[in-house]
Formats: C-alpha cells, structure tokens, sequence
C-alpha cells in the first residue's frame, strides 16, 4: 500500500536514504559495541560515533568537538532552553517568538511558571518572520537567551538568520535555532552566523529517527549548561546515557549524503512546488499560499482551501499524504501558528505540503487531480 502513497509530508518525517540505512546495517549487527567500553568492540562503536559527529558538524559549519547526541529535537531544543536559561544563577529574561515548534514554547514557559524566567514571546508578521528590529527592541540588560527557529514547521518562511544573530552579537546574548526543518534543505553556516546552539534531527533529512543533536558555542559553554539527564556522563556530561550507534551513525551518513544533494534538491523540489500550486491555483478557485512568498523553505507549500475542512480532505484523498499542521500537535485546536500571523480563521482549511527528493513530477501531477477531485466534492457537499 504505502509504495502507492504519494508523499508530500517531508516536514513530518522523510523516508530514509538507503545509502543511510546500509550504513547503520552493521550497527544492528556484529558491530554491536557500547561506545564507553573501553574493549576493542567499544574502541569499534566510539570510533563511529565520532566520525558521525564530524560528519554533522561539517554540515552545518561548526566543530565536531561542540556536537552533543540526542535522541531528538525535542530534547535538544528542551537541553538549550532549560540547560542555558535554567542554569542562570537568578532569574533571567527569555526571548521567543509565538510560532515556535512547541518543544521550545512549553519549557520556556514552564521556567517562567517557576519563576526561573521572565518571558516574551515575539510576534511575527503576517508571513511568520520575525524581523531584528522587534527582537532589538526586546532585549533587555538581565535577557539571557533567545530562542528563534530557524524556518517554520508549519508555514515553511525562513527568519534573517543573519540579522538576527546581529541582534544578539551586539547585546551579547545567546541566539538559539531549532534548525530542524533548514538543515538538509539549505545551507548553514552556524559559526560564521555566530549562533550560539542549534538543534537539528536526523529524520528531517532522510536518515533515521531516534538521533538529533544540539551545537553549542565556545560562548554557550562558557556561559553554563544545566544537564537535563544526568547518569553515566556521555557526551561530556550534558546527555547522559547509552548513545544510539546505529541511529548515530545513519544521521552521520544522511548528513554527508544532505552536503551532496542539498543544493540538487532544493532546485527540484522548488520546481515540484511551484508545479503543484499552479496545478492547483490552475484549476480551483479560493487557493492561498500562506507564508513568505520568497524566503520560505524549498519544496514547502501551506494552503488554505477556502470552504474545505483540511481533516475531512485528507480522508478524502487517501492517495496523498500531507498533513494540516504539525506532526507533533494530536489535538485539534486552532493551530496556534496561524493564530499568531492573523490567519487563526483558516486553521481547519489549510493543509501542509513539503516535496521531497523522492518525489516525482509524476506523483505531483497525480496528486494535483487527485486533490483537484477532492476539494470539488467536498465544496460540492457542502452547498
């Protein structure tokens, strides 16, 4: 069943490379060492573990020495937030934005319910950037650390990285990204950038799921880390426990393969974007593409389908798999990203594309009629 879905839900997960998988295959199998064991078969696993952390490294610009493993981007963006504001020896100011991946909303606002913070949350304009003369004008002299994602989960624009992290240099404060859906796509250069951490996830980029990461800065480390599991003191104390080899070393392997083919299929997934909304805007009326209509993530597309209920469509359109929001929100709410740049009344009537290197033009011109189809008789029932 699944080789016959047409999979236009990237931003959710990606199918895994199998050049990502042939390499973790050994890991799963005779090459079974704990990396900590001070044995030959350890020696083995350690040794892979750390050319994976270069390889990640390399990717985005930084240096493998400042790479810790985590299981997602989750707990990475959780060991940035709670470990560099919770750290602070008194309260501190925390700097987001209302658009943030929840994995960074709920722990800053869990320090502030415990005082540990006190909290802004940015508001973006209409097309979800958040611009440097906003941040500029909330630092304040006690802010400790902001944390503004790199491009958006749901609506797919990219911030001014650039601008920002300006912002933050001159007021020395630490910048943190959830880099999670830029990674792989686009090119990042987080030394040069001078952003301070950075989460990224393996499964966003064709490797596999169970390994993330977060880079820290020379300044971050400097500036106290509070760990957020504590046990066997891997990865120099700020994520304790048993790393993941074999996951590792895929996410190793996908971010070589991501500093191949990035620059590739950021050109043939734009393409297959730009066809997919002009076969839609083509044939179907009450067709809006939210988000910056430039400065957005290659190969994303987030609709809204006016008179079209998204959940109901997806039912509809059992062929096609996209998605009305993040994969990480089960509960059907207003979603509170288009709450934030005014579009909160086409929450249920928008859906969420992201094109993948997998993806065909063929699949996109099925799925284009298939969608056209689906969105007709649905209007059509609900006159």
């Amino acid at each position: 069943m699944l080789q016959d879905l047409i999979y236009l839900d990237n931003n959710a997960t990606t199918r895994m490379d199998d050049a990502v998988l042939e390499a973790m295959l050994p890991f799963l199998g005779e090459r079974y060492g704990n990396p900590a064991s001070g044995h030959a078969a350890g020696r083995l696993a350690n040794e892979a573990v750390e050319r994976a952390r270069q390889a990640v490294a390399a990717l985005i610009g930084g240096a493998a020495g400042r790479i810790v493993f985590t299981a997602s981007a989750t707990e990475a963006n959780n060991l940035a937030i709670t470990g560099i504001a919770g750290a602070a020896a008194r309260p501190c100011h925390l700097v987001t934005t209302m658009i943030e991946h929840k994995s960074v909303l709920e722990p800053a606002r869990n320090l502030a319910r415990m005082g540990h913070v006190t909290l802004t949350e940015l508001r973006p304009d209409s097309s979800g950037q958040v611009h440097p003369e906003a941040l500029q004008a909330a630092l304040r002299a006690d802010t400790r650390l902001v944390s503004i994602l790199a491009a958006s989960h749901v609506i797919h624009t990219l911030n001014p990285l650039a601008e920002l992290a300006k912002v933050c240099a001159a007021h020395g404060v630490l910048l943190h990204c959830d880099a999670t859906q830029w990674v792989g796509k686009l090119p990042l250069d987080v030394d040069r950038l001078g952003i301070g951490a950075m989460s990224i996830s393996a499964h966003k980029l064709y490797g596999p799921k169970g390994a993330a990461a977060l880079y820290l800065s020379r300044a971050a480390l400097r500036s106290g880390i509070l760990p957020q599991i504590l046990g066997g003191g891997q990865e120099e104390g700020l994520r304790s426990g048993t790393l993941n080899v074999p996951a590792i070393v895929g996410f190793g392997a996908a971010c070589e393969l991501a500093a191949r083919r990035q620059d590739g299929d950021a050109l043939q997934t734009r393409a297959l974007a730009r066809r997919l909304l002009h076969g839609l805007t083509g044939q179907l009326d009450g067709v809006t593409l939210n988000g910056h209509p430039q400065q957005r993530l290659p190969g994303g597309l987030h609709l809204t389908l006016a008179g079209v209920d998204s959940r109901g469509l997806m039912a509809a359109v059992p062929e096609v798999a996209f998605s009305e929001g993040s994969a990480c929100e089960t509960e059907r709410e207003p979603d509170y990203v288009l709450q934030a740049i005014g579009k909160a009344e086409a929450a249920h009537h928008s859906v969420r594309c992201q094109i993948g290197r997998n993806t065909s033009e063929a699949q996109i011109d099925a799925a284009v009629q298939l969608l056209v189809a689906g969105v007709r008789r649905m209007r059509t029932f609900a006159l």
